[in-house]
């Protein structure tokens, strides 16, 4: 089944909350920026657990995120089908159904805790420790605002709001402003308060990782003219980045004073750089566009997302 990105990744978030990746019912492991894509080995959509065929709804309580493959195979069997050479049976539950292994549920490796009270577990647990090496990318974006005068509880608002929307709770703020007004001929009350935000969101593995950190700032670029509208928002600037480190201490180290320390130039309601650039969709977008100070305009916002906005608006 093809929804619009938005609403796919809305039925993600409900039934997977914050990661980025995760395993469907057949044990298909699938990431959430590789929607619809057959060419990638985490591809998902979304498939009716009740069939249309046999009277199944186009609800969320109905609707099942699940690996391509693993869509592919179920089909429109009913009440049994194959999956992953795993055997399922479709159950109704009171006023709606589920899908159910044949099988009792096993849990894998990565389900196991490790109990460090026992000396057993956690010395063999501390065996199986291999130092990580190789190339990290940690995902960030600045965020700058402007607000018509000084409101701590706007800007704390505006903290949750992004910790919501990354997943994280690396978030910095500070101050750029002295708080001189605006123009002369504004009211000696009226001041200018300038903050940036700095969000990082950790490690970037994959190009699709990339892609959805890519999203979220899609996301919250559509947000903006709402937030301007309706609070003392007066702009909103965001600039969506990558670092890199060849290894993962290094990355502990020095990723926090790299990153929040870094000065960039805003250019625009969103602006990318070129690692975000080369590891997304956007590479075709901005085919032949130059960058300027590094980062490239960017200004996507979603449709559907930006016209429900502006009714409320």
């Amino acid at each position: 089944m093809d929804l619009n990105k938005e609403t796919a990744s809305r039925l993600w978030v409900q039934q997977f909350g914050k990661r980025q990746k995760a395993i469907d019912f057949a044990g298909r492991e699938i990431a959430k920026a590789a929607y619809n894509d057959r060419n990638s080995n985490y591809g998902w959509n979304v498939d009716h657990i009740l069939p249309l065929s046999r009277g199944g709804k186009t609800a969320d309580h109905n609707l099942v995120c699940c690996h391509i493959l693993t869509n592919d195979e179920k089909a429109d069997k009913f009440p049994c089908f194959k999956a992953n050479s795993k055997e399922f049976e479709i159950r109704k539950r009171q006023n709606h159904y589920e899908i159910v292994a044949k099988s009792a549920d096993q849990k894998g490796e990565d389900d196991k805790v490790v109990n460090f009270l026992d000396v057993a577990q956690g010395l063999k647990y501390w065996k199986q420790c291999k130092s990580d090496s190789g190339d990290v990318f940690v995902g960030y974006i600045k965020i700058r605002v402007e607000i018509s005068d000084q409101c701590d509880q706007l800007l704390d608002r505006y903290r949750k709001f992004l910790a919501e929307l990354f997943g994280t709770e690396s978030i910095f703020a500070e101050d750029y402003s002295i708080g001189y007004p605006i123009n002369y001929a504004m009211s000696w009350q009226q001041h200018q308060r300038i903050y940036v935000f700095t969000v990082i969101v950790g490690n970037i593995p994959t190009k699709e990782d990339t892609e959805n950190l890519l999203d979220d700032c899609i996301v919250l670029n559509t947000y903006n003219d709402y937030f301007i509208s309706n609070t003392e928002f007066e702009n909103i600037q965001i600039t969506c980045g990558m670092k890199y480190y060849d290894s993962y201490l290094k990355m502990s180290l020095n990723s926090k004073k790299d990153i929040v320390d870094k000065q960039v130039q805003f250019t625009g309601s969103l602006a990318i750089d070129e690692l975000v650039k080369i590891n997304s969709s956007a590479e075709k977008e901005l085919k032949d566009k130059i960058s300027q100070n590094g980062f490239y305009l960017y200004d996507f916002t979603f449709k559907k997302l930006r016209k429900n906005l502006e009714k409320i608006i």
